[in-house]
């Protein structure tokens, strides 16, 4: 996923919005492993984050796992859905992301 690269790019950066496309027949790799060890890459200085998904896949799953756990400053991070999922999508998509580690301890995470 490029979103990876182009945020390892700019380890400075304090606020980042990001939008999914709701492409239903494009196929995107996972590019990490859930079981990936995220404290042995580099340190951000966000303090926001506002994420919306389109397809609940695993690629979306670790992308915002590598900003939880790689932003010990994080204030809030607010995980929305793309309009093109259904309610069940939502849920088990949401029941994933609360499981996951938090470099901050006081991040506030809101599932719209």
């Amino acid at each position: 996923m490029f979103a990876f690269e182009l945020i390892k790019s700019f380890p400075n950066l304090q606020t980042l919005e990001i939008t999914s496309s709701c492409q239903k027949n494009i196929l995107v790799p996972t590019v990490c492993s859930l079981d990936v060890d995220y404290n042995t890459m580099g340190m951000f200085q966000l303090r926001s984050v506002v994420f919306t998904y389109s397809k609940a896949s695993e690629s979306e799953v670790c992308l915002i796992k590598y900003l939880l756990a790689c932003s010990p400053f994080l204030k809030k991070i607010v995980i929305r859905p793309h309009s093109c999922l259904v309610l069940g999508e939502q849920l088990m998509f949401a029941r994933k992301l609360l499981k996951l580690h938090r470099a901050s301890p006081n991040v506030d995470i809101n599932l719209c």
